[in-house]
């Protein structure tokens, strides 16, 4: 505990975030309080008030955190050196793989996201725009370098990323088994880029 007292006020932030998110998931928003975050965190509550005005503000900043990581973690999987198959279920796992997880498995999922949109609504709405532009400008540079060739289904990029989302949203409410909800996404990514496969040029016949 003096260790974590004495450490710098960011290691501080990110005790108090990693506790929070730890216990908001075993036991929801409304049960986990301030006490129960610095306890967590090893560290005393007046030092958890000197990051964080409230709890309000501590969930808040936790949102805006998974945010980040989410736009982080998609824009290094759509850089990856890997097959188009391969960067969009990295893409898909960056923010649907990573909210099945944090989330979704909690059994106080239902709560936390009715705080989410409660509290944090506008965090997710900007971040979900970023999150879409990563994955339409990914699609855009293999449709441009012959990976696929929207053209095939008659639909453009943008739909093609309302349509992964959509897809991928619907696996997160139907399926509940870890193994199988990241399996479904990779499998999303196999069949879109089996749809989209460039065409061979049909044979001519005199």
């Amino acid at each position: 505990m003096i260790q974590r007292e004495r450490g710098a006020p960011k290691a501080k932030r990110a005790a108090i975030l990693e506790a929070a998110q730890k216990l908001f998931s075993q036991y929801g928003y409304r049960r986990t309080s301030i006490d129960d975050i610095a306890r967590e965190a090893e560290i005393a509550k007046g030092t958890v008030y000197l990051s964080f005005k409230s709890k309000e503000e501590i969930f808040r900043a936790l949102c805006e955190s998974l945010a980040q990581r989410v736009e982080t973690d998609a824009a290094a999987a759509a850089a990856l050196d890997a097959p188009l198959e391969n960067r969009l279920a990295a893409i898909l796992e960056a923010k649907f793989g990573l909210y099945f997880d944090l989330v979704k498995r909690s059994p106080h999922a239902a709560e936390l996201m009715d705080s989410k949109n409660r509290l944090s609504a506008d965090v997710f709405t900007a971040s979900e725009k970023k999150y879409a532009r990563i994955l339409r400008e990914t699609i855009d540079a293999a449709t441009n370098r012959g990976e696929i060739d929207a053209g095939t289904c008659g639909i453009d990029g943008a739909a093609l990323v309302d349509l992964l989302m959509a897809a991928a949203g619907g696996i997160e409410k139907t399926v509940t088994q870890p193994a199988m909800f990241h399996r479904r996404l990779k499998e999303l990514a196999r069949m879109a880029c089996a749809a989209l496969a460039p065409r061979a040029p049909s044979a001519v016949v005199n």
